[in-house]
């Protein structure tokens, strides 16, 4: 990784296809792929920032609610994962975004409760939505 920057227009192929890895094709994942919105459609209005390579290629991205400081979307390319990506994304975020923050993780998402976790993140809630049982995790910060 060579930098985080807001996404671009020119980036939505490269979001798309992480977010494609990511949720649509995960293991976890029980709803059907034609059921699951599109990337772009999943974050209107939200603020989208990205980690890049020296080549300015997208190798992952973390989209955030603002108004109420929840990391709706947080992915990191298969092929990057353990670079530290997503954790540069979210100490990116916090010198901009005041804590406490807070993001739903499925339950059966265990390499991302491990992440979460790991970075200090702990469970307030337990919900059920269209991917089953998640919880929700919130960080009081910073990272």
């Amino acid at each position: 990784m060579t930098g985080i920057r807001r996404a671009s227009d020119s980036d939505a192929s490269a979001l798309q296809v992480i977010y494609q890895k990511c949720l649509v094709e995960a293991a976890w994942q029980q709803r059907t792929a034609d059921s699951i919105p599109g990337f772009a459609d999943a974050t209107h209005g939200e603020t989208v920032w990205v980690a890049v390579d020296v080549r300015d290629h997208v190798l992952a991205v973390l989209a955030v609610q603002e108004g109420d400081a929840y990391i709706h979307h947080l992915y990191v390319d298969p092929r990057a994962q353990a670079q530290g990506l997503g954790r540069a994304l979210l100490e990116h975020l916090q010198t901009y975004l005041a804590f406490p923050w807070r993001l739903k993780c499925v339950a059966q998402n265990h390499a991302a409760l491990e992440f979460y976790r790991h970075l200090g993140w702990y469970e307030i809630e337990q919900g059920r939505a269209e991917d089953g049982i998640y919880y929700l995790l919130e960080h009081a910060g910073p990272l």
